[in-house]
């Protein structure tokens, strides 16, 4: 048996660069030999909640993709997940604004998988949709009812998972791809990606000072885990503690992490919009060095993220104030207000769709 440091092994972790997933793969595959991608957009557009019937026009193998990916894992436990969601409650402004400040550009210090995004264009044009994509997408999948009939959660995760395969198809035939990258949205680095929704969120939780038990922080990852099977991702790699997803973040860290044009670009996209939408009385200097103070000089230099100025002294009254609602008020943290601010203006609310990038069928 394996100790915990022999996890995600280097053979196992190459392997999994050339893998996909051949369940969304073969359905889009099969959807574009006839059909294009406006027509994929109109379907998933009218494709929401959970229990809501399919559209009697969409074709075959969609209906039939649709119908057999909504089932939950097996090794899903029902309570766990319920104590996840309530965790994700109770930090939701923190754990929001976490996503856009240090799990996305954490993603980009990923040399190979940034590329994704930067040759699809994903995030340095539609940043602030993006932004609002993923907020909306976590709203859904997080909510204490997101595996319910009434719920949005399965819906909004067979979508991703639908347009994960659109844009790796069109990757792939855009000779624009280098294989020497691994296949386009592989295995590998859709893992990684569910760690920094999870692992990393949690790394941030307590960089900015809130406290939390381990059961707590395992319900999330456990939830989370869940989550990235339903996307596609093998059981294999994805950590469902947080000792499992510290290997898994640094064998990726030791594999992956590089300076590069892509990271570069997308994160200098990034902190862009996320200053735009930062409240002005607070001074637009404190997103890069909230980012900065987030994912660490190392990595923040790869992505030349700018130098801290006067306003990093914030951070650390923020940490107290976190500390001690940790304790006394658990449902409330300090700066969360500014924090959910840095996300473009209607996350949760506007409900963005889930929709293949027009220009990819161009």
């Amino acid at each position: 048996m394996n100790t915990t440091n022999q996890l995600y092994p280097v053979a196992q972790l190459d392997a999994a660069r050339q893998q996909t997933d051949p369940i969304a793969d073969a359905v889009i595959k099969e959807v574009f030999k006839e059909y294009s991608f406006h027509q994929l957009n109109e379907w998933l557009g009218k494709i929401s909640v959970n229990g809501s019937p399919l559209p009697a026009q969409m074709p075959g193998p969609v209906k039939e993709y649709f119908e057999q990916t909504a089932a939950l894992p097996a090794f899903a436990n029902s309570l766990q997940m319920k104590q996840g969601a309530v965790f994700f409650a109770k930090y939701f402004g923190s754990v929001l604004s976490l996503l856009g400040s240090y799990s996305l550009p954490y993603c980009y210090a990923a040399a190979d998988g940034a590329q994704v995004l930067w040759i699809s264009q994903r995030i340095y044009q539609d940043t602030f949709r993006r932004l609002q994509e993923t907020g909306q997408f976590v709203l859904d999948v997080l909510h204490k009812d997101a595996f319910a009939p009434a719920g949005k959660g399965i819906r909004s995760i067979q979508k991703v998972r639908l347009i994960h395969a659109a844009v790796r198809l069109h990757l792939l035939k855009s000779g624009q791809w280098n294989l020497d990258w691994g296949q386009p949205i592989n295995q590998e680095d859709m893992a990684g990606t569910q760690a920094s929704f999870s692992y990393i969120v949690l790394e941030g939780l307590t960089k900015l000072g809130f406290y939390y038990t381990p059961s707590e922080a395992n319900a999330y990852m456990h939830l989370w885990k869940v989550i990235g099977a339903m996307l596609g991702v093998t059981t294999e790699l994805l950590p469902g503690t947080t000792k499992e997803a510290y290997w898994l973040d640094r064998r990726i860290k030791q594999r992956h992490f590089r300076k590069s044009d892509a990271g570069i670009g997308l994160t200098k996209a990034l902190l862009e919009c996320l200053q735009h939408n930062f409240p002005s009385s607070i001074g637009v200097g404190f997103v890069p060095s909230y980012v900065r103070y987030l994912l660490g000089n190392e990595v923040a230099d790869l992505l030349e993220v700018p130098p801290g100025d006067w306003s990093q002294a914030m951070i650390n009254p923020m940490k107290t104030a976190n500390s001690f609602n940790s304790v006394f008020n658990p449902f409330k943290s300090s700066g969360s207000k500014y924090m959910a601010d840095m996300l473009p203006p209607g996350h949760g609310a506007s409900n963005p769709p889930f929709t293949v990038p027009i220009r990819l069928g161009s």
